[in-house]
């Protein structure tokens, strides 16, 4: 059953592992205790240590690594005191999931699991490595809470850990509707600020950030990043996920579009119309203000069969001060114009298929009438002008609009 799943996909998974990773002075990083116990082999973590035990700036930072088949979350924690050999404590709670189940559920867990043992590390030195027969007691302990975390939040999803006079209650929240399936022709927009206003993310996410301009599609973003595509799905699905960014289709000037019933409410509301004319006025200072009567009238001519370009060369946006790509796409995102998609099918015989190119079966096999031309053109990495071109000679394929 896990073998059809992907990172992204937007599934919970059970909690596989929990462990306390910790500096050691002399061994370097290493696995202080685990539940279940020789769950992460020595080979496999100190394969992982550089991410989970990371540099100082890392540190207060909600981390996820997904490699070796562990999809792993912490919050590597450092503590000052002259007390600790090198004057510090390095330590990283961190639970482990599925490589593809959604980890985003867990991130409070961390970091609040993480605060309580700063607060146990304060009042009883429990995670101090003293070179003692105390060590093994203490882990002892820290092990027996790390095992009712693991049972309580597979089975409960809730946990009330107690220590000494201390007690954390930890709940595994209920995330809502999931966010839609990413796929490798969606765009992305940002909507929550630029990069979510000032949120901590984790480094794939910081590094495909820049890449988010509103109109590169998924594929593109990850070889623009040098990042996976399925890192680049998962992280694309969690900023959908705290509503950071919002997921549209491809533009290009040969798309066309239809206005719907939310048209209505581009005239009656007046702080959509004031926040749109801002959106798209053209940044040239020669460029006049857009008026809101040239913007309606753009919006309220698309009819099907008209494209993108069909309006530019009657209307001329550029001369009326706005940018049509931009109007576009918020129009698109709040409802107002829907994408009219083309969904190409061959109709030709498995002859004629056999005696194409490798490439050219590839498009035929995908032109079933279920795949829209934007994601044609992303999974056979063609052009549209190419893949247009491939539909127009060919009679044997027919386009379904809708």
């Amino acid at each position: 059953m896990s073998g059809s799943k992907y990172e992204g996909c937007g599934e919970i998974g059970d909690i596989r592992a929990v462990f306390l990773s910790q500096f050691h002075p002399d061994q370097g990083p290493m696995i202080r205790c685990q539940w279940p116990t020789d769950f992460l082999s020595k080979e496999n973590f100190d394969s992982l240590s550089s991410f989970i035990i990371p540099k100082n700036e890392l540190q207060a930072h909600t981390i996820t690594v997904n490699c070796l088949g562990y999809k792993i979350s912490g919050y590597p924690t450092y503590l000052h005191d002259g007390k600790y050999r090198r004057n510090y404590l390095l330590f990283n709670l961190c639970i482990v999931s599925y490589p593809w189940s959604k980890t985003v559920q867990f991130e409070p867990i961390v970091r609040k699991l993480s605060q309580f043992f700063i607060n146990l590390e304060k009042e009883s030195s429990i995670l101090h490595l003293s070179g003692s027969e105390n060590d093994i007691k203490e882990e002892a302990r820290l092990e027996r809470m790390l095992e009712q975390v693991y049972n309580d939040l597979n089975t409960e999803s809730r946990c009330v850990v107690e220590c000494g006079q201390n007690s954390l209650q930890l709940c595994v929240s209920s995330s809502g509707h999931d966010p839609p399936h990413v796929h490798l022709h969606h765009v992305p927009v940002l909507v929550g600020g630029q990069g979510g206003g000032g949120q901590e993310w984790d480094l794939t996410t910081t590094q495909i950030l820049p890449h988010i301009d509103g109109f590169n599609h998924i594929s593109k973003i990850a070889r623009l990043a040098d990042v996976g595509t399925s890192l680049v799905r998962a992280c694309v699905q969690n900023l959908v996920y705290h509503k950071v960014v919002e997921l549209t289709s491809i533009f290009q000037y040969n798309n066309v579009y239809t206005v719907t019933h939310e048209l209505a409410g581009l005239r009656s509301d007046k702080q959509f119309r004031r926040d749109l004319l801002a959106s798209v006025a053209r940044r040239d200072s020669l460029a006049p203000a857009p008026t809101f009567r040239d913007v309606y009238t753009f919006v309220s001519s698309f009819t099907y069969g008209t494209t993108v370009r069909d309006l530019c060369q009657r209307l001329n946006p550029a001369k009326m001060g706005f940018d049509e790509s931009r109007l576009i796409q918020l129009c698109v995102m709040r409802g107002v114009l829907r994408r009219v998609h083309r969904y190409p099918v061959w109709t030709g015989s498995a002859s004629d298929c056999s005696e194409s190119s490798v490439q050219d079966t590839r498009l035929l096999q995908l032109m079933t009438g279920e795949h829209s031309t934007d994601q044609i053109c992303v999974a056979a990495g063609i052009s549209a002008s190419s893949l247009e071109k491939r539909i127009d000679d060919d009679s044997s394929i027919i386009v379904i609009w809708k």
